[in-house]
């Protein structure tokens, strides 16, 4: 295949779960391999993932917009990019990402292939702000366009599809890790206590997610207080971009009900794959909105057991290698809490080791990135027509 350039449109580059697998595909060479150069297009302007994909050679783009303000001068920009670069194929990322998408693709004539991809999931759409509902109804309006339609969890793609989104191009293509960078290490269990003076007789617990109302910090904090009071000597540390705020609900509750030598609440940070193998329970409290939650892959890659809300497909991924329980129940989180302390090191080496072959298993990001490839080829071989409904993007009956 001649060389062709894929333009990724998407709304930002910070810190989410999108702009951590865009950047992962881009390091990737399989479609480097295919014939395909890419390059990126930021609606807003980019924060650390966009440093990253940078510093990796990738063309990037931003329109600079600011946070949920579309202005007839965005548009016009999106326009002139779109007309300067003439990619061959456009994939829109995230909501806003996918709607700017459409607009690029259509700008440029004979009109440009389009992909959408779609990270999220609707549990309930009440639960997203109004600004959204509007914009993921007209996402479904305009659904039939794309050639297809990713989604990174099959709970995602029933959703959308149950609010109109159509099905008959959608496909899931799980996210992808790499398990070099994230793997077992003697010594993560020694760095992490010590980078954040944390006593190494506790259980330590922890949670890294990005400050968010979906995250549900809070929930975590009293299955902690309530595992405590039955027994369990448990350590929590909550890591993740505002999460250390001392004004943060979870806080207020960790300052007045753990002892101070209990929990540690820090700033997002870049390094977390040298330290996330040290922790004995990875925990992810969300009460909604997840879709493929990286850190439980990330978590898994590096033999550590992880606890997990039923949202989005956590409970996909997790398998038997660690326990997922409903969202929003605090006792069910509690009880989990206290039987992974239960199971001793042993018991947690054992369900960890069984949790990282799950991923090279099922998420490896060779395979992923390879799945991504196959489609881009698919679609351009097409024209831009709609791609049949594809599987599940998941290896073998482990999926």
């Amino acid at each position: 295949m001649a060389d062709v350039t894929l333009l990724h449109v998407i709304t930002a580059l910070n810190v989410g779960g999108a702009e951590t697998v865009l950047a992962r595909l881009l390091g990737q060479d399989n479609a480097d391999r295919a014939g395909i150069d890419q390059c990126v297009l930021s609606l807003m302007a980019p924060g650390p993932a966009g440093a990253r994909i940078a510093a990796g050679g990738t063309p990037l783009e931003t329109l600079s917009m600011r946070q949920g303000l579309v202005t007839p001068g965005a548009a016009l920009r999106l326009i002139r990019v779109s007309r300067r670069l003439r990619p061959d194929l456009i994939m829109g990322w995230m909501h806003h990402g996918q709607l700017a998408s459409w607009l690029a693709a259509r700008s440029v004539q004979p009109p440009i292939p389009l992909i959408w991809n779609v990270r999220h999931s609707l549990d309930d759409i009440r639960d997203e702000k109004w600004s959204s509902r509007k914009v993921l109804q007209l996402g479904a309006a305009l659904s039939k366009r794309p050639a297809a339609i990713i989604y990174n969890s099959h709970a995602a793609r029933a959703q959308y599809e149950a609010l109109g989104y159509a099905s008959c191009h959608s496909r899931v293509i799980p996210n992808g890790f790499d398990c070099d960078q994230y793997r077992p290490d003697p010594g993560a269990r020694q760095r992490i206590r010590e980078l954040f003076d944390i006593d190494g007789k506790a259980v330590l617990v922890g949670m890294v997610a990005r400050a968010h109302p979906m995250k549900h910090p809070d929930n975590l904090v009293e299955a902690v207080c309530r595992a405590r009071s039955a027994g369990a000597d448990i350590h929590l540390i909550i890591v993740g971009q505002g999460m250390a705020s001392p004004d943060a609900a979870h806080s207020r509750t960790l300052a007045s009900r753990l002892p101070r030598d209990r929990y540690t609440l820090v700033e997002g940070r870049a390094d977390v794959a040298a330290w996330l193998g040290g922790l004995d329970i990875l925990a992810l409290p969300s009460a909604w909105g997840e879709g493929f939650p990286n850190i439980i892959g990330e978590a898994m890659a590096c033999g550590v057991p992880c606890i997990a809300t039923d949202v989005g497909d956590s409970r996909r991924i997790i398998a038997d290698t660690g326990l997922v329980v409903p969202p929003r129940d605090v006792e069910a989180l509690a009880r989990a809490l206290l039987e992974l302390v239960a199971a001793g090191p042993e018991g947690r080496h054992r369900l960890g080791q069984a949790a990282r072959a799950r991923i090279i298993a099922c998420y490896a990001l060779r395979d992923i990135a390879a799945q991504y490839a196959a489609l881009y080829q698919d679609v351009l071989a097409l024209g831009g027509r709609s791609v049949a409904h594809g599987g599940s993007g998941e290896k073998g009956a482990l999926a």
